[in-house]
């Protein structure tokens, strides 16, 4: 019965969400999300993410990002080395949906992970340097991401129990040395097992003089390659 109840409050804030968003389509878009971290062994790990984001909710195509990377856990579990690659296809923003120019990025990045506890929260701070490669540019920018998820009605997010989580994130553009964009977040998941999660929420994005809402759907793959 508790569990039902929990997936009726996740349900509910994705109606919450979905409505949001659709009475203001022209200001939200929509990130579908795909996070993965596979543990190869007590020392080795894979991450990987797929995004695919739209300008508007549903509507025009605003990104496809795919990146992956190899990581080194420092201590079991927890400060963890990693080096990626990203591909980031970007298109040309158009009211009216007729601009097909897309904007083609390779990204090399390196960043370090570390995972604390407070109470029942669950904290992830990460630090992260990408160099950026585009046809006739390159960049580089710093980013720092701070995250936290708190179960709701148990100790641990285990299969059936429902969490809140909310992270912040800040880019900085050192090339240049400029604010780039900050990310604010909050949401809502649940866990389907002890490795899988599915998580929706609401994020601010914050760049220059242009400020967006994007409505997140969530899927949070940690099945590990080796038991």
């Amino acid at each position: 019965m508790l569990r039902l109840k929990r997936t009726i409050l996740l349900l509910g804030f994705m109606g919450m969400i979905h409505i949001t968003a659709v009475g203001q389509s022209n200001n939200s878009g929509t990130w579908f999300v795909y996070f993965g971290n596979q543990k190869i062994n007590d020392k080795w790990n894979i991450q990987s993410d797929f995004q695919y984001r739209d300008y508007r909710f549903l509507g025009q195509r605003n990104q496809l990002l795919a990146r992956a990377g190899l990581g080194y856990n420092l201590k079991p579990q927890n400060h963890n080395l990693l080096l990626g690659y990203a591909y980031i296809a970007t298109d040309t923003y158009d009211e009216f949906d007729l601009n097909t120019s897309t904007k083609i990025e390779n990204r090399i990045y390196q960043q370090y992970l570390y995972k604390n506890k407070v109470g029942s929260n669950s904290l992830t701070h990460r630090f992260r340097l990408e160099e950026r490669f585009f046809p006739s540019e390159f960049g580089l920018r710093t980013r720092y991401f701070i995250s936290v998820q708190r179960p709701l009605w148990s100790k641990n997010i285990a299969k059936g129990n429902t969490y809140l989580s909310a992270y912040n994130e800040l880019f900085v553009d050192i090339k240049e040395v400029k604010f780039d964009r900050n990310r604010l977040y909050a949401g809502l998941g649940i866990g389907i097992n002890e490795s899988i999660r599915v998580e929706t929420g609401y994020m601010i994005q914050a760049q220059k003089n242009i400020t967006r809402g994007q409505v997140q759907l969530i899927l949070i793959n940690n099945l590990p390659l080796k038991n």
